[in-house]
């Protein structure tokens, strides 16, 4: 990493094999890897290249891989540029006491990431965490997680406000044009897609072709959701299939209080089945959304255990 920032970027490469990271040894206090600006990460494919916390470390806070200048610089000048793919990460097993603290990929004032072809297993916080970034996707990745803990979500889109990335340069950045598709996504966390998070004003949302399994039998889950204190301008939630597995869940959930709004939205081709309260759920604070599409385009599996306001 260090001689790819001193020629301005390029490729890492990994072989096969599993790669243990480890908080202790790391130059920084909060994450096992730095990724400087220009950088490309790519490993020998889903299931051959491992990047797994050290089982010493599981229960320690840190995030697994940040990009650089994060915590240090604000708007969207920390190190971008980056793509990370071809790769399997993971927390490690499944824990009764998760870690508070650290994500798998976490991208802080970030302008310009690309994720792809990347298997997730299991997480204590996030997949991927894009806190106060621009001009990010995620495309084309697995994730299976099977921890079951507050704060799970498989990707947070979030503002660079109060909690955000461990560390995190807090100046109040707000996330636009990020993309999340093609995604196959299994979890057990209450909510598995969070495209709000601490107050954000999302701008230029794309949430399209992912499938995503909602496996909690035990509680109800938010496929695709996010915070009520949370706005969001100018989205396309298009083609994706959820299956839900307890009559708690809700498939599509944007409500929003009273100080924020949805503007400009639109839901389409959205197949959610399964066992749950609702499908779609949207509130008062809608501006301007293709309703027409949402009535004709989402369509339900009544054969199960469904209950509607």
């Amino acid at each position: 990493m260090n001689y790819l920032e001193k020629v301005g970027g390029g490729k890492l490469v990994l072989s096969k094999g599993t790669f243990l990271v480890s908080l202790a040894k790391s130059v920084h206090k909060k994450a096992c890897i730095i990724i400087p600006a220009g950088v490309t990460i790519e490993g020998s494919g889903i299931g051959a290249t491992v990047i797994k916390r050290l089982s010493s470390e599981r229960k320690q806070n840190g995030v697994l891989l940040v990009n650089k200048g994060y915590d240090t610089k604000g708007e969207y000048k920390a190190a971008g540029n980056i793509t990370l793919r071809n790769f399997t990460i993971t927390d490690g097993d499944v824990t009764s006491k998760p870690r508070t603290y650290g994500d798998l990929i976490a991208l802080g004032h970030a302008d310009n990431v690309l994720i792809e072809r990347v298997q997730s297993l299991n997480h204590d916080q996030h997949f991927v965490d894009i806190c106060g970034s621009r001009n990010v996707t995620v495309r084309d990745n697995v994730s299976n997680n099977q921890q079951d803990t507050y704060g799970t979500a498989t990707i947070q889109i979030d503002r660079a406000k109060n909690l955000g990335i461990w560390g995190l340069l807090l100046d109040g950045t707000n996330p636009h044009n990020i993309t999340i598709e093609n995604n196959e996504i299994t979890s057990m966390s209450e909510m598995v897609l969070q495209l709000g998070h601490d107050q954000s004003i999302v701008e230029n949302l794309n949430v399209v072709s992912n499938v995503i399994t909602g496996a909690n039998t035990a509680k109800g889950q938010n496929a695709i959701g996010k915070d009520v204190d949370t706005s969001i301008l100018t989205a396309n939630i298009k083609s994706n299939h959820i299956k839900l597995n307890n009559a708690d869940s809700i498939g599509i959930n944007l409500v929003t209080d009273a100080a924020n709004r949805l503007d400009n939205i639109s839901l389409s081709d959205n197949v959610i089945t399964g066992k749950m309260r609702t499908d779609t759920f949207i509130d008062s604070a809608v501006v301007s959304t293709g309703f027409g599409d949402i009535l004709y385009s989402l369509y339900i599996d009544l054969s199960s255990a469904m209950r509607v306001l």
